[in-house]
């Protein structure tokens, strides 16, 4: 059973002692054998303990590797998704040399075998994928033909060969709240990237069927248990910054209503701040809202509403 633990989009990955029965050198993933008492995901937080120092908190199961390369016989890895909750980075020194992060695109080598190489392999294919805007697409819609990159209506764009689909990538679409009570604005900490850790304001995607002040309404809900209303348009941005691609962001100003606070879905915290006891810029997830918090903040402490 192995872990994959990811911080700040960077892999865990341990270095094998030369004291190791098998692949001595080669860089795994944090990993070991079931104990006959205890499931698979126990053994993925137990070993990444073991041999790391590292405390992880394990999600869904990312794969299942086969693999016939190991001197101590065939087998299936499994591997779990992990995030790091406490302890301190430090290795076993019977089994490990060394312990890091490596972001994708900057793997040591050699990779082991027995399955590692294969899940970090595919770990790393899917953070350079969503670095990459629309880069999902790579069969056509229509008649599942491989598309190619090709210049058509004045730039390169995703077209099919086969039956000339032409794919046009569109902006993502997204919306934030600003939630004023008492003088105060709301902010969440999210706890999921990106900005993981850091304030925001309530935000989200729109769905495809969706008015963006309906999706204002429920992402409010969603994350901070609040309903608001009176909502007013404040500012639309266009930002680049997003590791999951480029897109517009309309920030509405709006009223609480009704609802209790309570932080949920992806936020890890909700609180209303007061202008001068914000949390310091570079704690604030998005440039846009960072922006806007200063704009607000400004107004407040001048005394205008």
């Amino acid at each position: 059973m192995g872990a994959l633990v990811v911080r700040d989009h960077a892999l865990l990955l341990v270095q094998r002692g030369p004291g190791t029965c098998a692949l001595p050198g080669a860089w795994n993933l944090p990993a070991g054998y079931c104990e006959a008492d205890e499931s698979p995901s126990m053994t993925a937080v137990r070993e990444t303990q073991e041999e790391t120092g590292l405390q992880v908190r394990v999600g869904r199961l990312a794969g299942a590797y086969y693999f016939d390369d190991d001197p101590r016989g065939n087998g299936i890895l499994l591997v779990y998704e992990a995030t790091p909750v406490g302890g301190s980075l430090h290795v076993d020194g019977e089994e490990g040399a060394q312990a890091e992060f490596f972001r994708p695109g900057n793997l040591p080598e050699p990779l082991c075998g027995g399955g590692h190489d294969q899940a970090i392999r595919v770990w790393e294919g899917r953070v350079l994928d969503r670095w990459r805007p629309d880069s999902e697409m790579r069969y056509c819609p229509h008649c599942g033909h491989p598309v190619e990159e090709r210049e058509a209506y004045g730039r390169v764009r995703p077209v099919c060969p086969a039956c000339g689909y032409v794919h046009f990538r569109s902006p993502k679409l997204g919306v934030s709240i600003l939630v004023e009570q008492e003088g105060r604005v709301l902010l969440v900490r999210r706890a999921v990237e990106p900005g993981l850790g850091k304030w925001s304001l309530p935000s989200g995607f729109m769905e495809w069927d969706e008015a963006p002040e309906v999706a204002a309404v429920r992402e409010c809900a969603e994350e901070t248990g609040l309903v608001v209303d009176d909502l007013k348009l404040v500012t639309v941005d266009h930002y680049a910054d997003d590791y999951r691609g480029p897109g517009m962001n309309l920030t509405y100003r709006a009223h609480v209503a009704g609802g209790s606070l309570r932080p949920d879905d992806d936020a890890a915290a909700v609180r209303f701040f007061a202008p001068e006891g914000l949390p310091d810029p570079e704690e604030v997830a998005f440039y846009s809202h960072r922006r806007l918090l200063a704009s607000w903040q400004g107004e407040r402490l001048s005394g205008d509403k």
